[in-house]
């Protein structure tokens, strides 16, 4: 299969027919209408003097316009460079800038602080509006762009509305690129190895992404069955498997451009949600409100978690009050990585095991490699290892961009991605994740892996949440644990309890000497616990 997004978008449309592909604030867009827009933002775009190989950065949030703007992109071989919408202005201008952005997309409501930095880069601005696609009278409610912050779209030199984009667009033809093998997108991480990075994937890393997880579905009537989108776009998760997967196979997808646990509870009450995939602070908030329960729970099948380290207390929760209402669904823990075009590994209703991320996905390989490369027996701890047709085509590094950059090739030319998480798989191929390589904590020449204390620590009854990091006790390495509690206790027995509990149940090596408890923790934009920010290693006043 050698096809774009949106080659494999119009395939799909052949075989799933017309549908409510989206909805959003109440408003249902059909298939048809979004294709129709899709087209004429690309005739536009190019339109522009922006062709195959440019780059158009995608400013947005969860929005309808992040499925037109992407596939309208990729329809003429425009790289996506997509940007977390809340990213600061000097962050937007460096990002623009070494991509050499051609045009950009913008949410009016989010767009007045960015003004200056947007007329700096001297580039075309296609203003977007939640009212584009909500229809009278709600619409009305929307149109707050024009005062925003005293700024309106007269502050922008050379911007134009998306609806007249479109509109001037739809007398136009683009000029088509048919091959899945070009970028098609940038996505910004933090790169395995940890420095900031910019990952390339192309139409077939995603592509093939959705296909493996097609595999995992059974069929349904294309609009009969609502996707829940909350993992935003500027992340593979929410790219690849959030917008790609469900709109390239018969789900009505729900954007939502701002998490609200309570909000989220209730768009599943209201419509029949089946598809669901976040991370577990998303799953936690929404568990822990009120309109979480009820009937609704049982249209649940496919229920994705990934991200961040998930415990196995939450995902037994959640099957609990699943099962309450009647349901067979489950919370599946899986793994990835951006550089895989997200997820790799996954638990699925007919291979899942306690405390792992699951068995490969579809054709994928995963391995776990000692330092040399080599691959370490079952059991044993080394390095998470990726190969197949997800793998990015490396890190965009400007004018220096290096075909494979951050791949490592093996004798055989097989493409690898050495992730620097750290695991193992034991002998039925279910692997098992212990921790970030640059997370591992070392007390006196033995390895302690934090995701083996956090499980311990987590059978605690009164523990929310727990981080262990690296510590300094008078200089010297030790084990912080850092915790959060479901209930009001003294701070004193609860780390009494908890020393004591460790002492029990972990190696000496591997027990806590500092405990700290929090009111909550730190968190990345993905909603990820931000440990660096709790370790002593990355804040040496702490040591």
């Amino acid at each position: 299969m050698n096809l774009t997004c949106y080659d494999y978008l119009k395939v799909s449309a052949k075989r799933n027919g017309d549908f409510n592909a989206v909805l959003a604030f109440g408003t249902k867009t059909k298939l048809s209408k979004l294709i129709y827009d899709i087209d004429a933002i690309a005739a536009y775009i190019n339109s522009l003097g922006i062709n195959q190989g440019d780059v158009v950065t995608v400013f947005l949030p969860n929005v309808v316009h992040a499925f037109t703007t992407f596939y309208a992109l990729n329809k003429i071989g425009v790289i996506a460079n997509i940007v977390h919408p809340l990213t600061s202005p000097e962050g937007l201008k460096e990002i623009m800038d070494a991509a050499e952005t051609k045009a950009i997309f913008v949410l009016d409501i989010l767009a007045a602080k960015y003004a200056d930095v947007i007329n700096s880069c001297g580039v075309p601005c296609i203003i977007c509006s939640n009212s584009d696609y909500i229809v009278a009278p709600v619409a009305a409610a929307f149109k707050v762009f024009e005062k925003v912050k005293g700024k309106g779209i007269d502050s922008f030199k050379n911007s134009i509305k998306y609806s007249k984009a479109v509109s001037k667009g739809s007398t136009r033809k683009a000029l088509e690129c048919h091959d899945g093998s070009k970028t098609a997108v940038y996505l910004h991480g933090g790169g395995t190895t940890g420095k900031s990075k910019t990952i390339m994937l192309s139409s077939n890393n995603l592509n093939n992404l959705a296909e493996k997880l097609n595999a995992l579905d059974i069929p349904h009537k294309p609009g009969d069955e609502y996707s829940l989108m909350v993992l935003p776009i500027f992340h593979a998760f929410g790219l690849g498997i959030a917008m790609h997967f469900p709109l390239t196979h018969g789900f009505t997808s729900i954007p939502i451009p701002q998490f609200n646990a309570e909000d989220a509870n209730k768009l599943m009450k209201k419509h029949k949600v089946t598809f669901l995939l976040g991370v577990p602070n998303m799953y936690k908030k929404m568990m822990e409100c009120e309109n979480f329960e009820g009937p609704h729970l049982k249209n649940l099948r496919l229920v994705f978690c990934g991200g961040d380290f998930l415990s196995e207390r939450l995902v037994k929760e959640f099957n609990k009050k699943v099962a309450k209402y009647g349901g067979k669904g489950k919370l599946f823990r899986g793994y990835g990585l951006t550089e895989v075009s997200s997820v790799c590994t996954v638990n699925t209703y007919e291979n899942c095991r306690e405390d792992s991320i699951g068995k490969a996905l579809g054709d994928i390989t995963v391995e776990i490699w000692d330092e040399m490369q080599k691959r370490v027996p079952a059991g044993q701890t080394g390095e998470i290892v990726v190969k197949g047709d997800t793998v990015m085509q490396g890190y965009f590094n400007g004018k220096d961009t290096v075909k494979d950059d951050g791949i490592y090739i093996d004798k055989n030319g097989n493409r690898w991605v050495l992730t620097g998480d750290l695991g193992y798989m034991d002998a039925d191929g279910f692997v098992f994740f212990t921790g970030r390589k640059k997370r591992m904590i070392i007390i006196s020449g033995y390895n302690v892996y934090p995701a083996d204390i956090e499980n311990v620590v987590l059978q605690l009854p009164f523990i929310s949440e727990a981080c262990a990091v690296q510590g300094y006790q008078k200089n010297k390495p030790c084990v912080k644990l850092c915790v959060t509690l479901n209930q009001q206790m003294d701070k004193e027995q609860a780390i009494d309890k908890i020393q004591a509990y460790c002492k029990k149940n972990l190696a000496k090596f591997s027990c806590p000497r500092k405990i700290e408890i929090l009111e909550s923790f730190p968190r990345t934009k993905m909603a990820k616990v931000d440990f660096m920010k709790l370790s002593d290693k990355y804040n040496p006043n702490e040591k």
